[in-house]
């Protein structure tokens, strides 16, 4: 007996849910590699500026102290990404700034200032002297974050707030002095902080000074009496006290701004470049608070602020216990 049995061959394609799971494989693959590689092609393409950068700063200080006069041959080429200024006649003793733009946020710029011989970057805002760290950011998870800051040395790690608009970072770092704060705060990408208005006072007040707050909820923990240098300043023109990033606040002159009695008290007494800082653990500026049988005049639970004169110079508050100093800058986020 002879049986005819019909198999149908089978399929060498794949079916509709093989197909699904193969381009989905493949989506996944490009989702991690594309970014990778991108990421990669634009830490070769810094780190080839950055080394020739380094080569020709390393060049002029050689011939610089060997009296060399060799002529100069470095120049990068064509990197894409890059616009390159004044490479093709520079001179190590000429004092013009060799300049390597990044035409996109992506990519770091580079500075050297031939007079000094000094190298930088400027990315993200911010410009300093760690090119490891500045390398670091390009594919950094946290390039865009908060914790960006913490590639100089100077800021004090994690020590940074963010407004609740989103527009203004504020960070915490270490200085010298007023000009050494807003020097570094520039660096930072902002000024040091600028107080426009009352809720903008309180709500650094309660966030960032107030009880060493933001130290303390970084890890950097103190319950010393702690001040910071702010923006305010009279530099440009005595007694005409202004912010250093050229904003205005509410204030009319900004006295009301100021401890009663330091302004009072400090009339007439500094006639040089004067500073304020902001005292964190005892600032009971536009509050109620009153002080009990002391100068009910000052302390009368009238809502003013409580910034502090200062100087340079160590006068008044800076010699009263010369408790720790910081500079509080404010990076602007928003156009």
């Amino acid at each position: 007996m002879n049986f005819n049995l019909n198999i149908p061959k089978k399929n060498n394609g794949f079916s509709l849910i093989e197909l699904v799971v193969v381009v989905s494989v493949l989506s996944i693959l490009a989702a991690i590699g594309i970014p990778s590689f991108n990421c990669f092609q634009r830490k070769a393409k810094a780190t080839a500026v950055l080394t020739t950068m380094k080569q020709i700063q390393n060049d002029c200080l050689y011939k610089k102290e060997t009296k060399s006069s060799e002529k100069n041959l470095l120049n990068p080429g064509k990197i894409n990404g890059y616009l390159f200024q004044d490479f093709d006649s520079y001179d190590c003793d000429s004092s013009i700034t060799l300049s390597a733009i990044s035409n996109s946020k992506e990519l770091p710029s580079f500075n050297l200032e031939l007079a000094t011989n000094k190298l930088s970057y400027t990315f993200k805002g911010m410009t300093g002297e760690n090119f490891t760290a500045c390398i670091g950011l390009i594919c950094g998870q946290d390039s865009q974050g908060l914790s960006k800051y913490n590639i100089h040395e100077y800021v004090l790690n994690d020590a940074a707030i963010q407004s609740e608009d989103g527009c203004s970072d504020y960070v915490i770092f270490e200085a010298s002095s007023w000009d050494d704060a807003e020097q570094k705060a520039r660096s930072l990408g902002g000024n040091l902080v600028t107080i426009n208005n009352e809720e903008e006072y309180k709500w650094l007040q309660q966030k960032v000074w107030s009880e060493n707050k933001l130290l303390n909820s970084s890890g950097n923990d103190t319950d010393e009496s702690v001040y910071y240098f702010t923006g305010l300043n009279d530099v440009e023109e005595e007694g005409n006290y202004v912010w250093s990033s050229g904003e205005t606040s509410e204030w009319n002159n900004n006295e009301d701004l100021i401890h009663r009695q330091n302004w009072i008290a400090q009339q007439h007494m500094a006639n040089s470049s004067d500073y304020f800082v902001i005292g964190g653990t005892n600032d009971y500026g536009f509050t109620d608070y009153v002080q009990e049988g002391y100068r009910p005049d000052l302390y009368n639970g009238v809502g003013v602020g409580n910034l502090t004169w200062v100087d340079n110079e160590s006068t008044w508050h800076k010699n009263n216990g010369n408790p720790p100093h910081y500079g509080l800058a404010e990076i602007p986020n928003c156009q």
